[in-house]
């Protein structure tokens, strides 16, 4: 089981926690949650907080676990949207999102991490060197401090790769390629968003990582295949 699912950090007893507070409970196992993510949530009827007299949301305990749900779907097996509520509607909420899915990806054994750049040429077994070329080549930012989930695959896989001769700079082109496959991604999703419409920022977030994923999959299919045809 990822260590993730085991963690449930949630408000004691009867307590109700802010936005603010929750964004805050939730910040080390999702730091790119955000107020915008969760509006659009509530307003995708996934989530549904209680609001005071004031209109202020207010989050239980039941409301965070059913959230940490939503968000183990979408980030551990890419479940869109409309089949998480659809689960949700049949099933509640399931502890160990890992008994509930079949499907695997790519990012599924990916942990929250926090590394300094001593931890994370440790993790990687990669030398200094190494990280200054992918500095160099756009593919770490300089001057990080700290360093999280996706720098520590782009590291592991980057020593792969020089460990057969490809290295950071014969890697522009991946990149590059990235780079332009965001930009139409957001270039599609930006529609969606409204500056002023919070739900709406986060549905547009949303939408461009579901696309990411899609087009990650049939990116992985295409390599198989042409790899397979060199063969």
């Amino acid at each position: 089981m990822p260590a993730s699912a085991s963690r449930r950090p949630t408000p004691s007893g009867s307590a109700r926690l802010s936005i603010g507070q929750v964004l805050d409970l939730l910040h080390e196992e999702f730091p790119d949650l955000s107020h915008s993510k969760l509006h659009y949530l509530e307003a995708e009827e996934l989530i549904a907080p209680e609001r005071t007299a004031s209109g202020y949301r207010k989050y239980s305990r039941a409301d965070v676990d059913r959230l940490l749900f939503v968000l183990r779907a979408q980030r551990d097996r890419f479940w869109p949207l409309k089949v998480i509520k659809e689960h949700l509607l049949e099933h509640g909420v399931d502890g160990d999102i890992t008994s509930i899915a079949s499907r695997p990806g790519p990012s599924s054994q990916i942990q929250p991490v926090r590394l300094d750049r001593r931890g994370l040429m440790r993790e990687t077994h990669a030398d200094e060197d190494l990280l200054a070329e992918l500095e160099s080549y756009g593919m770490l930012e300089e001057g990080a401090v700290f360093y999280g989930a996706s720098e520590l695959e782009i590291v592991r896989a980057a020593c792969a790769l020089a460990d057969e001769g490809l290295h950071p700079r014969h890697l522009v082109m991946v990149r590059t390629s990235v780079e332009r496959q965001a930009h139409m991604l957001r270039s599609v999703a930006q529609p969606h968003s409204r500056p002023t419409d919070a739900a709406a920022r986060g549905q547009a977030q949303s939408l461009a990582e579901e696309l990411g994923e899609s087009l990650n999959t049939m990116h992985n299919a295409l390599l198989r295949k042409q790899i397979n045809r060199g063969g």
